[in-house]
């Protein structure tokens, strides 16, 4: 089994975030936007990685963000102001609407922004995931975690046939997002497993810190909403004999190491 780190890409800018923002940065500044807008929540992985790439390539970044401000800032609000992004708070009902698309592109006009969606999960975003697909070659199964599915569905339409695509749902109740990506692929060449949501985003029980301790002291950093799930799904896996000791196996590291600091019980323990 081998981990393609993508973690370790850029410090801020890690894991498959980059991935989903390049090409709609791009289109950013081929459509002469001087502005990015999106939205997400108060320890969103995306914003964090969105406001660093908007202050490196020169980009004001602007972001919608789920609830009421918190005062204190959570650490990756704070972060994202600090790199220069503008925060604006709307309740949950208005979040609500980030799906539909008059109501997204409203937003663009009055901000007069570039808007990516929630997560980077648009066409460009997938795109981006194809390049991911380039470095899964030679392996027999390909395991990531899912959250919005644009990772996982960007790889799965660029991977060869020969190579199985297992998703780990990290989002509890994810059982229509799976349908519908499978559905959308129309392969049996993917799978998801439903089963290590551990109570979904905003939960972080004991046996999850303890496995991420216990690879802290491996020199592998994880977080606690996608990657740890997806080591602790493989693990299990593996000791229950469901995996075929002659495959060849690739987990997909994903980023997301600064959300640790939304877990009192990690924050002591950044990487």
């Amino acid at each position: 089994m081998d981990i393609l780190r993508l973690d370790q890409i850029h410090p801020l800018v890690s894991g498959n975030k980059w991935y989903k923002l390049k090409y709609n940065l791009e289109a950013a500044r081929q459509l002469g936007y001087q502005g990015v807008l999106s939205c997400g929540g108060p320890y969103s992985n995306h914003l964090h990685a969105l406001a660093c790439a908007g202050k490196a390539f020169g980009f004001k970044a602007r972001a919608l963000v789920r609830g009421y401000q918190n005062v204190p800032l959570t650490a990756t609000l704070f972060d994202c102001q600090q790199m220069g992004m503008e925060l604006v708070f709307v309740d949950n009902k208005t979040y609500r609407q980030r799906y539909e698309a008059s109501w997204c592109q409203q937003q663009a006009e009055f901000y007069d922004a570039y808007w990516i969606p929630e997560g980077g999960n648009n066409d460009l975003g997938r795109k981006g995931c194809f390049d991911i697909a380039q470095a899964c070659q030679g392996y027999d199964e390909v395991w990531i975690s899912i959250g919005s599915g644009c990772t996982y569905l960007g790889i799965a339409q660029a991977l060869p046939n020969d190579i199985h695509l297992k998703g780990v749902m990290a989002i509890k109740g994810g059982e229509a997002l799976g349908s519908s990506l499978l559905n959308n692929l129309a392969s049996d060449r993917c799978s998801i497993d439903y089963e290590q949501h551990l109570g979904g985003f905003g939960r972080c029980p004991a046996e999850l810190v303890d496995l991420i301790k216990r690879y802290d002291e491996l020199a592998l950093p994880l977080d606690p909403v996608y990657t740890a799930k997806l080591v602790m799904a493989f693990e299990q896996a593996w000791i229950n004999g469901q995996l075929d000791r002659d495959k060849r196996y690739l987990l997909l590291h994903s980023g997301g190491l600064q959300g640790r600091r939304g877990v009192k019980a990690l924050s002591a323990s950044l990487p």
